[in-house]
C-alpha cells in the first residue's frame, strides 16, 4: 500500500505562442507601479494611460481585506456567492464610489505654459462644463508644474466639450493639447476555476464592488459547460474598478479554493483570447520538489530576465503541490526559459516547463 499523496495540478495552463484555448494568469496584461503627480510622463508622453493614484489606489477607495470565516479567510463556495455589499459600512463606500465622475469624464492638457496655476486652468474650462477636480502635475523636486494636467469633469459630455474647445487652442502663447485621460476601469481576472458557470461568475464579480459594467466572458471551445480561467470586467469608473481588484486579489479572499489573480486589463486593440494570450509572460513549473523555496527557483530563472514574482500556490487536504508559476517582466524571458536548451536540477529532480502547445522536460 503506498502513501503517496495524489499531486494537485491546475487546471490552467499558459500558452506562450498564443494560441491556446485556456489561459491561467493576468501578467500579460500591462501594468502601472505606483506614481505621484511629481511621476507623471513628460509633456509628449501625455497619450499614455493614468492610474491616478498607483495600483494601491487612494485611501478613499481602498477596499479592507473580505472578512472571512474561521481561520480559512475569505473562501467563497461557488454556492454561497451573491451580489451587493456585506453590509452597511460597505454599501456606503459603494455608494460613494458611484457618485464620482464616470470613465471618460477627465481629460488631458498639455502644452501648459510652466506658469499656470490651478485656478487658470478652472477659468479655462469652467466654461465647458462642471468641474470636479483639477490636478496639475508638477516636479518632485522643483515643485515647478510640468506643462500638463488632468482636468475631471462630473460628466462625459463636459469632456468631450473640453477636448473640441480646447484641442489645438492658442493660451499665453502655447498652443494647447486636448485628449480623453485613459484612466484606468478594466480588470483582467486570471485563476478563475473553470467549473463556474456564467452566473456564478457574475455573482461573484458583482459581490465583490460596485459599478460593473460589462463582464467578458469565456467558454472553453471544447466544452462549452466550462470556462477558459479568466474574463475581463468593465467598471463605472476607475474608482470603482481599483476597489474591486483590492477585494478580488485579497490573499484572505478564494474562490473554490482558488486565489484569482487580478491586474489592470489593457485598454487599446483587441481584447479576445488570443490576444490576451499573445502577451503572457508566465511560465507553469510542474514536478517542484515539496519544500523548495521560491527564491531557489527564482535564482534559476532570472537568467533568462527579470523574474517580477514566483507564486506556490497551498496545496489542498490530500494533495501536495508540485507545481508554480513564474512571473517574468518581459514575454521574451518567459519563452526563453521554455525554449532554452539549458538544463536545470534542485535537489537532482527533473522539473517540467509546461505550456498548452508544448511541453520541455528540463532538470531544474
Amino acid at each position: 500500500m503506498s502513501d503517496r499523496q495524489p499531486s494537485e495540478e491546475p487546471e490552467e495552463q499558459v500558452d506562450l505562442e498564443g494560441d491556446d484555448d485556456g489561459m491561467d494568469d493576468d501578467d500579460g496584461y500591462r501594468r502601472r507601479g505606483s506614481r505621484d503627480d511629481s511621476e507623471e510622463p513628460e509633456e509628449e508622453d501625455y497619450n499614455e494611460e493614468r492610474q491616478p493614484e498607483g495600483d494601491d489606489g487612494d485611501a478613499r477607495m481602498a477596499a479592507e481585506p473580505a472578512a472571512g470565516g474561521g481561520t480559512g479567510g475569505d473562501d467563497m463556495d461557488k454556492e454561497g456567492a451573491g451580489d451587493g455589499p456585506e453590509d452597511e459600512e460597505e454599501k456606503r463606500k459603494w455608494d460613494e464610489l458611484l457618485a464620482l465622475p464616470p470613465h471618460g469624464s477627465e481629460v488631458f492638457i498639455g502644452g501648459l505654459p510652466r506658469d499656470i496655476t490651478e485656478e487658470d486652468l478652472r477659468e479655462l474650462c469652467e466654461p465647458l462644463g462642471e468641474i470636479y477636480e483639477v490636478r496639475l502635475t508638477k516636479d518632485r523636486e522643483t515643485k515647478e508644474n510640468k506643462g500638463f494636467a488632468f482636468v475631471t469633469f462630473t460628466d462625459k459630455d463636459a469632456a468631450l466639450r473640453a477636448i473640441e474647445d480646447v484641442q489645438e487652442r492658442e493660451y499665453k502663447g502655447r498652443t494647447l493639447r486636448c485628449s480623453l485621460s485613459q484612466a484606468k476601469h478594466r480588470l483582467f481576472v486570471g485563476n478563475v476555476p473553470k467549473g463556474l458557470s456564467e452566473d456564478e461568475l457574475r455573482n461573484i464579480i458583482k459581490g465583490k464592488g460596485p459599478g460593473v459594467v460589462n463582464i467578458e466572458m469565456f467558454k472553453d471551445q471544447h466544452d462549452p459547460n466550462r470556462n477558459r480561467g479568466f474574463l475581463f470586467v468593465e467598471y463605472y469608473n476607475h474608482a470603482c474598478a481599483e476597489y474591486a481588484k483590492q477585494k478580488l486579489s485579497s490573499p484572505n479572499f478564494k474562490v473554490d479554493g482558488s486565489q484569482l489573480t487580478v491586474s489592470w486589463a489593457e485598454p487599446k486593440g483587441s481584447t479576445d483570447a488570443s490576444s490576451a494570450a499573445a502577451q503572457v509572460k508566465t511560465i507553469y513549473v510542474k514536478n517542484l520538489p515539496e519544500n523548495v523555496s521560491k527564491e531557489k527557483i527564482k535564482e534559476l530563472f532570472d537568467k533568462h530576465g527579470e523574474v517580477t514574482k514566483i507564486v506556490l500556490p497551498p496545496a489542498k487536504a490530500g494533495h501536495k503541490r508540485d507545481f508554480g508559476f513564474v512571473h517574468f517582466a518581459e514575454r521574451s524571458s518567459a519563452l526563453k526559459a521554455v525554449r532554452g536548451s539549458e538544463k536545470y536540477e534542485i535537489d537532482g529532480k527533473p522539473v517540467s516547463l509546461l505550456s498548452s502547445i508544448m511541453k520541455f522536460s528540463v532538470h531544474l
